[in-house]
């Protein structure tokens, strides 16, 4: 997943955590092959980041860890992937900076931006998301050279990838919905937004901005909302991203294939499929109209059956009504 290597931060922090009494720097030293001041140095990282860790004649000791941490070092061999941020407006705007600034320097950076909290997130139509405490949010930076049209396949992906790693982390079913949405039985659980640059109509970079409630459910849209563990037993964000990554990295090489077999999952995990649905504009406004949801054809387009004909719609163009089911 990462470039083989993990930071002395990383490993001091295992080996504080992997013991009861204190360790001298000295042999913390031994261990990780860096100097003492190489490790004073990760311990005062460590410590500006939140985690308490005392030092004493015998050394240092973690006295509280964080349980649910996003740094990059949590990561292990895979933290050059991750770009966190304890908080900010918005990992889209981070992750937008992240990938321009890549193409003008001619090098890789992180591939995802994490943070604890957001204070401008926004989702679809630009309507405000709402980062519930615990939750993860995040946005996964693409670098992909595909045509814009078959962007919709890298959504996809994502869809999927959220759906399953979720139904076996909670034991519950989970749905993908048309265009960007993952679902329970009682509500929607998480968003995707996409974000592409383009020229020639080909893609330069494509970010696709993440936010599950994880515990908890947004309190404007609660009789809509649902999190993924109601009961408030959750395994931590590092994990459920982890495995996302893991799963999104090989959906994502079926979605730059020339293959209905993306689509054709896709569909398998959609709630709508052969459902009346009520049609919304691209603003999210009711257009009055009705047709039945037949799924997406491989390029992620929705098929909707009206009385007299069968018509194929790209995101953005039409939307309906999600509700409960």
């Amino acid at each position: 997943m990462g470039n083989g290597k993990t930071s002395t931060k990383h490993t001091v922090l295992e080996i504080l955590r992997e013991s009861r009494a204190a360790v001298s720097g000295e042999e913390i030293a031994q261990k990780t092959g860096v100097s003492r001041v190489s490790v004073w140095k990760a311990v005062q990282a460590l410590q500006a980041a939140g985690y308490d860790i005392s030092s004493g004649k015998n050394g240092y000791t973690l006295t509280k860890d964080i349980c649910d941490s996003l740094y990059p070092w949590e990561f292990g061999a895979s933290e050059n992937l991750i770009a966190h941020f304890p908080q900010t407006k918005s990992t889209m705007i981070e992750a937008r900076r992240i990938a321009e600034c890549e193409e003008a320097e001619g090098r890789q950076n992180a591939r995802i931006v994490t943070a604890d909290s957001q204070t401008d997130g926004h989702g679809k139509n630009n309507a405000p998301w709402t980062t519930t405490k615990g939750s993860l949010a995040c946005t996964i930076i693409t670098k992909n050279r595909i045509p814009v049209a078959h962007s919709q396949r890298l959504m996809m992906a994502a869809q999927i990838a959220w759906a399953e790693v979720l139904e076996k982390s909670a034991g519950r079913k989970f749905f993908v919905r048309w265009p960007n949405d993952i679902w329970t039985a009682q509500g929607k659980t998480g968003g995707i937004l996409d974000e592409l640059s383009a020229s020639a109509s080909v893609c330069r970079w494509l970010n696709l901005g993440i936010g599950i409630n994880i515990t908890e459910k947004p309190e404007r849209f609660s009789e809509v909302s649902d999190c993924v563990f109601p009961d408030g037993t959750a395994i931590t964000r590092k994990t459920l991203l982890f495995q996302f990554w893991k799963e999104f990295k090989v959906l994502e090489t079926l979605a730059l294939e020339d293959s209905a077999a993306l689509s054709d999952r896709w569909n398998s995990l959609c709630c709508d499929i052969k459902k009346t649905v009520c049609l919304t504009d691209a603003d999210g406004l009711p257009t009055g109209k009705q047709a039945v949801f037949n799924g997406v054809n491989a390029l992620g387009f929705a098929s909707l059956t009206f009385v007299k004909e069968t018509r194929i719609f790209p995101p953005g163009t039409v939307s309906f009504v999600k509700t409960k089911f």
